[in-house]
């Protein structure tokens, strides 16, 4: 978090805003601490303009899990500890035990423990397949939730919404640390955001540069050329985190990330950067036709066109050549009249017998390119 004089920046943890912070100190002053959020309230009660910083959801998942294959961070610190697991395990037998209770209502897929977290989920950061497992259990067991963030696991919002969600919602909505429990639709919680907001200010850490410059311009903070120029050399996240992206996460994945951070992607225009660069790639290469010089491909029609365009030739050929010699073949030619274009024409399948009293055509024997 950044305080000066003309705002404060405040990101989510593990949005990736290191360079954005030592660039605004410069720029506009101020304190600068490790500190990534505090309650909206708060934030709001100094009176300064508040600005946001986050990045797209698939790459902050990546990012906590990355820091707790590292050994750090509040999420791999509860995963692995197994008193906490057998403390939420407990709690779970009660209420399993109560009048009425569905014991299956929060399971807890079989294999899932501290050990686990410790041996596989946090094991390796290039283990595409420990993220995705690790990934399911941060977002995708309701059992978990309470085990997950004391905070986020006892609040309505975990009912609808992930772990980014709640962290945003805490930091950017007044009171949302203590959300009532009428808060318990998609539609509620996104009207609680949109009434109890205290920005509108928010940088993208995937166009930070564009952002920051209109934010800057909001604010009334002026920029000289050499302050502009710096703000424009930022370096934007979205290239190696499409790249990322493709890599770790899988279909199930993409879908569980997109469901849990609706919000966060509705409101800031969020996809998956890898679905996009694969859609780019495919259009570019219809549109091309080919590539490194090769021949675009003909449709079925345009084979048969071009059959058409030879059998008119061969036919106009064999009319400038007159009638055909006695025994001889011609592929055109009929007995009563001149060729022409319709007679190298494909017949229907049902085609009608010739009337009777009128000469028949020779057959004609089939040219190479009938095979077509």
């Amino acid at each position: 978090m950044l305080t000066s004089d003309k705002l404060i920046l405040v990101e989510l943890h593990k949005a990736g805003s290191a360079r954005v912070k030592k660039l605004l100190a410069d720029l506009v002053g101020g304190d600068t601490t490790g500190k990534h959020a505090a309650f909206s309230d708060e934030l709001a009660a100094t009176g300064k303009p508040v600005v946001g910083y986050v990045c797209n959801p698939l790459t902050w998942y990546l990012a906590l899990w990355r820091q707790g294959c590292a050994g750090k961070g509040d999420v791999r610190k509860r995963l692995a500890d197994d008193s906490k697991w057998t403390q939420m395990q407990a709690r779970r037998a009660n209420v399993s035990g109560k009048e009425g209770a569905n014991p299956d209502a929060k399971r807890i897929p079989d294999g899932f423990s501290a050990e686990r977290a410790r041996s596989f989920w946090y094991a390796d950061a290039e283990n595409p397949e420990a993220f995705r497992e690790w990934l399911q259990a941060v977002a995708g067991v309701p059992g978990l939730r309470k085990l997950v963030g004391h905070g986020y696991g006892g609040s309505p919002a975990a009912r609808m919404a992930g772990l980014m969600t709640y962290e945003f919602m805490v930091t950017f909505v007044r009171n949302a640390e203590n959300m009532e429990k009428s808060v318990n639709t998609m539609e509620a919680l996104e009207a609680l955001q949109a009434l109890q907001s205290i920005t509108t200010h928010f940088v993208r850490s995937e166009s930070v540069s564009e952002d920051l410059k209109k934010v800057l311009g909001a604010l009334g903070v002026p920029l000289s050329a050499e302050q502009s120029a710096a703000v424009d050399a930022l370096k934007e996240r979205s290239g190696a985190d499409a790249a990322e992206i493709a890599r770790f996460y899988d279909a199930p994945s993409l879908r569980l990330v997109a469901k849990r951070e609706a919000l966060i992607n509705k409101l800031f225009g969020y996809t998956a950067p890898a679905a996009e660069a694969g859609a780019k790639k495919s259009e570019g290469k219809k549109k091309a036709g080919g590539e490194d010089g090769d021949k675009p491909k003909l449709s079925k029609a345009e084979r048969e066109q071009k059959r058409q365009a030879r059998a008119e030739k061969q036919a106009a050929k064999g009319e400038a050549g007159g009638a055909p010699k006695a025994g001889g073949k011609n592929k055109a030619a009929t007995a009563t009249g001149p060729a022409t274009a319709q007679a190298k024409a494909p017949r229907p399948a049902s085609a009608p017998k010739a009337a009777a009293g009128k000469a028949k055509a020779p057959k004609a024997k089939p040219s190479p390119d009938d095979a077509e």
